[in-house]
């Protein structure tokens, strides 16, 4: 599924897709460089390829995994089943999952979709990441969008060694912070983690919870009362808090309006994002833009910054 030597069709499926060419495309792919020191940046982190594949419902494969190497498995579409040694549970659109340490994994699509996978290697792979995969915490909620941003970057040729490695320490981190982050709200039950990682990766397209509880197989009201009494917070205004915070983000920039931020976060009557945002943070929208206006000119002037020392 994800390349040679990392993956092994299930028994029973191999003789259906036979005759049929693996649904995959690689969005990345490159060896290891040979020469001395292209080869010394290599061994630090690398990546050595990023793979989308296509499954179907019920669709199970075995990954072998390889010591020294992580595979970071994200789904696109759909939901995957996962169970190994050490863990077991199933990732929801936009989540991902580290695995590494040999042995294997066995995984399962519960209906039809994507999963995007990418292999690491190198010295400070094993060693930032150490402690999340030692305990276990491997997940990591918005887990794609880290992984299609990288193969985004890697996509455009041509590429250099050092730019490759910088990539991968750049995936690294993220990867890192995300489990991190997973492992200070993991005393949650599964469902209400799941429901948190789609609503950050997807609020401004809900409009309500009830597509929240749907995607996760159980009812509003039975997912309402498990994530207040975890979190602390119904779902509901966790979902607002989210769009309202993403609208604070938008408002100061020089391109953008109200009515076009209230679009963009999900509210579909700008009246009625005004009279929320206004409720929340005591001020208009409007008014919120007029006063923030001049931060946005510090960070377009740190970003010509970062371009001109980076670039």
């Amino acid at each position: 599924m994800i390349g040679s030597g990392m993956a092994d069709h299930s028994r029973e499926h191999r003789s259906e897709q036979e005759h049929k060419p693996e649904q995959k495309s690689f969005l990345f792919c490159q060896e290891k460089p040979t020469s001395a020191m292209e080869k010394n940046i290599a061994e630090l982190a690398w990546v050595d390829r990023i793979v989308l594949s296509a499954l179907e419902t019920q669709e199970t494969h075995t990954l072998l995994l390889q010591q020294g190497r992580v595979v970071v498995l994200a789904v696109a579409k759909g939901r995957l089943q996962i169970e190994s040694d050490v863990l077991m549970g199933t990732l929801q659109r936009g989540q991902a999952v580290m695995l590494s340490g040999g042995g294997k994994c066995s995984l399962m699509a519960l209906q039809q979709g994507e999963c995007v996978a990418a292999v690491l290697s190198g010295t400070l792979v094993t060693q930032v990441l150490q402690m999340q995969l030692a305990q276990a915490r491997v997940f990591c909620q918005t887990g794609l969008s880290d992984l299609l941003e990288t193969a985004n970057a890697l996509g455009k040729p041509p590429q250099s060694v050092e730019q490759i490695s910088a990539a991968a320490y750049y995936l690294l981190m993220r990867l890192h912070e995300t489990a991190r982050l997973y492992e200070k709200s993991s005393g949650y039950p599964l469902l209400v983690n799941a429901g948190i990682g789609i609503i950050r990766e997807e609020f401004a397209h809900i409009a309500g919870v009830d597509e929240v509880a749907e995607r996760l197989g159980i009812s509003t009201a039975h997912f309402a009362r498990l994530f207040s009494r975890a979190v602390g917070t119904p779902p509901g205004r966790f979902l607002k808090l989210q769009k309202l915070e993403y609208a604070k983000k938008l408002l100061p920039l020089p391109d953008m309006t109200v009515t076009l931020v209230a679009e963009m976060i999900g509210f579909a009557d700008v009246n009625y994002f005004a009279k929320v945002f206004s409720k929340e943070n005591g001020i208009s929208p409007g008014e919120y833009r007029k006063r923030h206006r001049a931060s946005v000119h510090v960070d377009e002037d740190i970003e010509a910054k970062i371009r001109e020392i980076y670039l």
